[in-house]
């Protein structure tokens, strides 16, 4: 399906998922380089779990930007 194929509700669900991961993804990413500074370790040298802290964070955010937009439908229509 191409973008001008995408209707504007398929955009805006789009929208919301990836807005969430990249917000999810950016503070599980923040949480985990402030625990490596905190643990005093250098987290470019811990890339290992503070990568794998970010992939879980843009998943979270994938999957809780659906929910999100639905909720707040709902409460706008009400």
């Amino acid at each position: 399906m191409s973008r001008t194929e995408m209707n504007s509700d398929g955009r805006g669900l789009l929208r919301w998922t990836v807005g969430s991961a990249v917000v999810w993804g950016g503070t599980f990413l923040a949480a985990s380089v402030a625990g490596a500074l905190i643990a005093g370790v250098n987290p470019l040298a811990n890339l290992g779990p503070v990568g794998a802290l970010t992939a879980i964070g843009f998943t979270v955010g994938g999957l809780v930007g659906p929910l999100a937009r639905g909720l707040a439908a709902r409460r706008r229509s009400k």
